[in-house]
Parts: structure tokens; C-alpha cells; sequence
């Protein structure tokens, strides 16, 4: 099959509809590059017909060059294609990209979900928007097996548990050779890719450095008692939150609750006793991270476990994996914070305020904004200070706070990594190395 049997194909219709024949020029362009129709998937029809022809082309050319489309499938063959160019699906995207641009986005990218052919986001792997050739060709590979798999009767969208099939011919395929069979397999060509492209990326050039060494860091395996250690607190609070919790007016958590928690894990070297939820940052960084990873949630004042919060709480190994990997990552911001202390505490100690001096310069560097400002890099230096929140919660530091005596303190503070933190920063710096790739704005805060 050749890009001469479509040419024939159009100059055929040619000679009796000029018009006709030119809408399908449109049509195979877009569908195959100027190759043969071997190029068509139906992932690549409906990417064509359901986003870039509304992107890319008048409005008045839409119909005309779907149902030139159609004509052409239906020469070539191709007909179970042709349904889809010629389907109400189709006819509904065309409708809302009519109606608002928004709408038009929305509607393709629910049908492209519906059709069974758009990868899926599994366990192994989460797909980005920007990529390079190694996660391309994994994509597409998935999208070809996918279609053959429902073309075989293997399963049908929509009808089912047919996204669990979706997900097993995906993570089959990643788990596959990417070319050679003693080569890596797909999976492992997109997360080396994705590796390559995070430390390239690396600015200014002492966090690149920094990222060059994390990429050959080994994870340690966590002891069950470290785990066990560190994710106490948010165990604790997915306990005391599976029948519900009540929140008092302003939205905090009971003041018994309260007490039972710094009484718990020490937050409190005060007299008297917290009066409320606002008096513990703790609880603060720890209702934060647990609704920011979707473990509690909150309806009429009630505050309750998820059901995906019910899951981790019963098995601490995915509950740490899934806190250590997302350490302080409320924005982008906080996750680079998280990911310079990171690098800074692997290579060793910091005294007293080493952490801002070198982190500081780093992000100001970056261009983050705040409004209409640049980020300096004394108020970045001071930022370090509550990004170690987290880290602390979750009982990942080394910490040495020396006595005063005569108002002076005899000796420096010391933060570093306990065994626990150096397997999360590594964790950490593991996943931001891997992360699917997103289209992003400039840094603002």
C-alpha cells in the first residue's frame, strides 16, 4: 500500500467532482501525511477529524472535509473508519467546537476517552501532554494494540469492565521490548527519556549538577518500622476520620481530637494545651497533604475518609510510597522547594541557615514570581523554613538543636536526612525525574 493508491483513489473522484476530490486531498493529508493509508489508525482519524481539522481550518470546511473523509475510508476499504467519520460522535464534537472552543476541547477529549483506543493512565505509567520520540512511539504503540484488541473482541467501550482490559493491554505493551528484544522495554525507554529531558532541564546549572548525580542514586529499601514511623500521623488521622468527624464552625478539627494529636506525636512545648487546630501547624500540613492526595474529604462540615484513603491506611507500604513521592507538592513551586532540600540534604548536614543561603539563589534564578514581583532569593530562603514542615511531620529529619547557655547557643543547628529521608528524597527525586510532562506557564506562585 502506497500514497499512489490514495492518489488514484482522489483522481478518480476527480473526474466527475472536482470539488469533492479536493476535500478529500484535505482529508488524506491530515490522515496520512502523504504516505499510504497504512499511516491511518483510528486513534490518528479521530485525533484528525475531532481536534486538529476544528483547530486548524475554517468553520465552513469542517462538514464538507469530514464527509470527504468518509468517501475516501469507504474507497480505500477502510469502512469501520469511515462509520466513525460519518458517526453522530462525530457530528457532537463538530457541534460543540461550533458552540465555544472550551466545549469543542471537552467533547474530544471525552469521546477520545469513550473510544477505547486513548492509552490509559495505569500503575506503571501516567502519560504526559509533551513527550519525546521514546514516549511517542510507546503511545502509539498502545493506541495500535488497543484498537486491535477491540477490533478481536477483546473487550468493547463502554461496555464492561472494559477499562480493566484497557489498562492489562497497556501495562502488556509497556512491559514489552521497545525495539530489540533484549533491549529495554517500553516502559523503561520513556522513564529514561524522561530522566534525560528533567536533568537537561536543570536551571541554573548547579541544580542540572544536582540532578546528575540523583539520576544514579539507588533507593534503599525502607525498613517496616521506618514506614511505620513516618506515616504514623496521617494513619492516625485516616483512623479517627473513617466513621466521619464533625469540624467545629471555623472548619478545624475537635479540640479533643486536637489534644490527642500533640499529646501523640509531641507538637506541643507550650503550656497549657492548643486551643484550637490553628495553634498546630502539624494539623495544618497534615489535612492539607491528606485532601491534596484525595484521602479525606469534606461535605456540610463533616470530614471523612475516602475510599482510596480506606486503601492506604490498610497497606502502609503504598501509603508511604504515595507520601514520600509527593512530598510538599501543593503547587510546583513548593514541589521544586521539596525537590532543592532534597538534593541539598543527600550530600550532607546543613548548619543553621545553609539550607536558604544555596536554595535561595537557586529559585531566584528560576524567574518565580509572586504578582508583579520576582522571587528573591531571601524570601526563597525563608520559604525553605515551611517547606521543612513536611518533612518533619513525617519524622524524615536528623535534626541537632544545641543548648544556650550565657544567650548563645553552644553549637549549630543540624538538619540532615535520618535512613527514612534519604529513602524519600530519593523516592521523591525519583518520581519528579519520571513525572509525565504537562504544559506549564511561566513560574508564578
Amino acid at each position: 500500500m502506497t500514497a499512489g493508491r490514495v492518489d488514484a483513489v482522489i483522481a478518480a473522484v476527480e473526474r466527475h467532482d472536482a470539488e469533492l476530490a479536493n476535500c478529500m486531498r484535505v482529508a488524506a493529508d491530515g490522515l496520512t501525511a502523504g504516505e499510504g493509508e497504512e499511516q491511518i489508525s483510528q486513534s490518528s482519524l479521530q485525533a484528525f477529524l475531532w481536534y486538529e481539522l476544528p483547530r486548524r481550518y475554517p468553520h465552513d470546511e469542517w462538514r464538507p472535509v469530514v464527509e470527504a473523509a468518509g468517501v475516501l475510508l469507504t474507497l480505500l476499504g477502510l469502512d469501520r473508519y469511515a462509520a466513525i467519520a460519518r458517526s453522530s460522535t462525530t457530528t457532537a464534537v463538530l457541534d460543540a467546537w461550533e458552540n465555544a472552543s472550551a466545549k469543542g476541547f471537552a467533547q474530544f477529549r471525552a469521546a477520545s476517552t469513550a473510544s477505547g483506543v486513548e492509552p490509559p493512565d495505569t500503575e506503571l505509567l501516567a502519560w504526559g501532554e509533551v513527550f519525546g520520540m521514546a514516549e511517542a512511539t510507546a503511545l502509539q504503540t498502545v493506541e495500535v494494540a488497543l484498537e486491535r484488541a477491540i477490533a478481536t473482541g477483546a473487550f468493547q467501550p463502554g461496555r464492561g469492565s472494559w477499562r480493566r482490559v484497557a489498562t492489562e493491554v497497556c501495562d502488556r505493551v509497556l512491559m514489552a521490548p521497545s525495539g530489540d528484544p533484549a533491549g529495554p522495554t517500553h516502559l523503561q525507554a520513556v522513564l529514561d527519556e524522561r530522566t534525560d529531558t528533567w536533568v537537561r532541564a536543570g536551571h541554573p546549572a548547579a541544580l542540572s549538577a544536582w540532578r546528575e548525580t540523583a539520576r544514579t542514586r539507588d533507593v534503599r529499601r525502607v525498613e517496616p518500622s521506618e514506614v511505620a514511623v513516618a506515616i504514623a500521623p496521617m494513619r492516625w488521622l485516616l483512623e479517627r476520620c473513617r466513621a466521619g468527624v464533625t469540624l467545629t464552625q471555623a472548619g478545624y478539627l475537635p479540640p479533643a481530637i486536637v489534644h490527642e494529636a500533640v499529646d501523640r506525636f509531641g507538637w506541643w512545648e507550650w503550656r497549657g494545651r492548643p486551643r484550637t487546630e490553628a495553634d498546630v501547624p502539624q494539623l495544618g500540613v497534615l489535612r492539607d497533604t491528606a485532601a491534596r492526595l484525595h484521602l479525606l474529604s469534606t461535605r456540610s462540615r463533616r470530614l471523612g475518609e475516602t475510599r482510596r484513603g480506606a486503601a492506604l491506611a490498610d497497606e502502609p507500604t503504598r501509603l508511604w510510597h504515595v507520601i514520600s513521592t509527593t512530598l510538599a507538592c501543593e503547587d510546583e513551586y513548593q514541589a521544586m522547594l521539596g525537590e532543592l532540600i532534597a538534593h541539598r540534604l543527600l550530600a550532607g548536614p546543613a548548619n543553621d541557615d545553609a539550607l536558604g543561603r544555596v536554595i535561595g539563589p537557586i529559585i531566584a534564578a528560576q524567574g518565580w514570581r509572586a504578582g508583579r514581583e520576582s522571587v528573591t532569593a531571601e524570601q526563597a530562603g525563608r520559604a525553605v523554613h515551611r517547606a521543612l514542615y513536611h518533612w518533619r511531620l513525617f519524622s524524615l529529619l536528623d535534626e541537632v538543636r544545641p543548648r544556650w547557655e550565657g544567650g548563645h547557643p553552644t553549637g549549630p543547628n543540624v538538619t540532615g536526612l535520618n535512613p527514612a529521608g534519604r529513602s524519600a528524597a530519593i523516592a521523591f527525586l525519583r518520581a519528579r525525574a519520571t513525572a509525565p510532562a504537562h504544559r506549564s506557564s511561566a513560574h508564578f506562585l
